[in-house]
């Protein structure tokens, strides 16, 4: 698989591998696009999206090796789940499986960091270096969309 140009059931679980989770409220949406906005100015950065991916891969990585498994990232699951936060009907080791580019069934922060980057592109859609809410909007309504199929 290519992960620059993933086919489109791999989109969903890109984009939640990317720290840009379809949640189920609003309301928690415009909460994780502000939480990845550290200038405030309403865009999300490329080096923004970077750091919001690089934080959820650490903070998932709970033994701290460089490596998340579907177990790590089922424990982070939950206690997002326990904070009121949405969580996707996809299991762990499957969005593990769409950018696991060594096939081992674990994600390293080399393979996290290139889902992310493939993410991003594919929601900037105007190519400006940034994704607006609008594109933010138009990502998750693909994302729930593939998610249906």
């Amino acid at each position: 698989m290519n992960i620059f140009n993933p086919p489109r059931n791999v989109y969903c679980t890109l984009m939640m591998i990317a720290g840009i989770s379809l949640p189920l409220f609003a309301h928690a949406n415009e909460d994780k696009a502000k939480s990845m906005d550290a200038d405030g100015d309403g865009r999300i950065t490329a080096t923004e999206h970077a750091a919001g991916a690089k934080a959820m891969f650490e903070r998932m990585d709970a033994n701290r090796d460089g490596i998340v498994t579907s177990v790590e990232m089922d424990a982070s699951h939950a206690a997002k789940k326990q904070d009121g936060k949405a969580r996707s009907g996809m299991s762990s080791a499957d969005k593990i499986k769409a950018v696991d580019t060594n096939n081992d069934g674990r994600l390293s922060a080399a393979e996290h960091e290139a889902g992310a980057k493939a993410m991003f592109s594919k929601m900037d859609t105007d190519k400006d270096g940034s994704v607006s809410a609008a594109e933010m909007k138009a990502g998750h309504a693909a994302m729930d969309k593939d998610s249906s199929r």
